[in-house]
């Protein structure tokens, strides 16, 4: 168990990611296919909802794990990081709850925090060379993939 925890842990986007390709997948099987609303809906409640939760989960209560692995030195505005990545992730959860106005609003707010931390990830590489895997990996291109679709699913509904 203690491997399971230690591996979720390590690739916590993996968890919001495989949540989203399985609730396509039960779509295409159980309801013959996922429209553009329900990839959306689905990517705004796993990818923005259950990732956000999870990673600022892993800021408030890690600390200095996930520090380490994003190639920083321990520091209280994690804090700060957790409560915003936490709150995107309840925006993204209750989404599916509500209409197109609140879908947009979840989307800017999610975007603005994971382009921007992208370009945090960018300095990091350029200015420190901070390519351990949580600055310079999955969470860099998750950073700025996610945003760009959501968007892109959003203004093509």
């Amino acid at each position: 168990m203690t491997k399971l925890l230690k591996f979720v842990a390590a690739n916590i986007l993996v968890v919001g990611i495989t949540g989203f390709v399985v609730s396509i997948v039960v779509r295409l099987i159980f309801d013959g296919g996922a429209s553009q609303r329900d990839v959306l809906v689905d990517a705004l409640t796993f990818l923005v909802g259950v990732n956000g939760i999870m990673t600022g989960s892993g800021h408030l209560f890690s600390g200095p794990q996930v520090a380490r692995a994003i190639g920083w030195e321990p520091s209280p505005f994690q804090w700060e990081v957790g409560l915003a990545d936490v709150s995107c992730g309840v925006l993204g959860v209750m989404a599916g709850s509500y209409g197109r106005g609140f879908w947009l609003a979840t989307i800017i707010a999610f975007s603005i925090f994971m382009l921007g931390a992208a370009v945090g990830h960018v300095r990091q590489m350029i200015v420190a060379h901070n390519f351990a895997p949580g600055n310079a990996g999955i969470y860099f291109w998750f950073d700025i993939i996610v945003p760009v679709a959501l968007i892109l699913l959003y203004v093509t509904l």
